[in-house]
């Protein structure tokens, strides 16, 4: 058998198995809520948050600016974003560490909010 078939059959299975996933991440809406899909959701969270955390130094200041004005971001916004970023970067330690369990709360629910620093292609406040 040549490579390129053998490749070509690997990419046919991996497709076959891969179009239930592509047709529930089209409608998360249908895609049923199982232990699994939760638990796993909580490890991506934790994970994005201990990589992400730093970036409230940026996102905090910036929204603090936008509703009271530049001098409320270099000051007052820095020290949010500071505090901000350390309570993001414990918050994702503790879902790695605890993502196969409902805690704190029996439905995985993020421990900080908004659950990432940046969704939706902009800075949530």
């Amino acid at each position: 058998m040549s490579l390129k078939l053998i490749a070509g059959a690997w990419l046919v299975v991996a497709a076959v198995f891969a179009a239930p996933s592509w047709a529930a991440a089209d409608q998360p809406e249908t895609a049923p809520v199982t232990w699994r899909s939760q638990a796993c959701r909580k490890l991506g969270r934790g994970a994005a948050n201990v990589l992400t955390g730093p970036l409230e130094l940026l996102r905090t200041p910036y929204l603090v600016g936008q509703r009271d004005g530049g001098v409320a971001a270099v000051t007052v916004g820095l020290a949010q974003g500071l505090g901000a970023g350390l309570i993001r970067e414990v918050a994702g330690v503790v879902e790695i560490l605890t993502w196969p369990i409902s805690f704190p709360t029996r439905d995985f629910a993020p421990l900080v909010t908004p659950e990432f620093v940046y969704a939706h292609g902009d800075w949530i406040p």
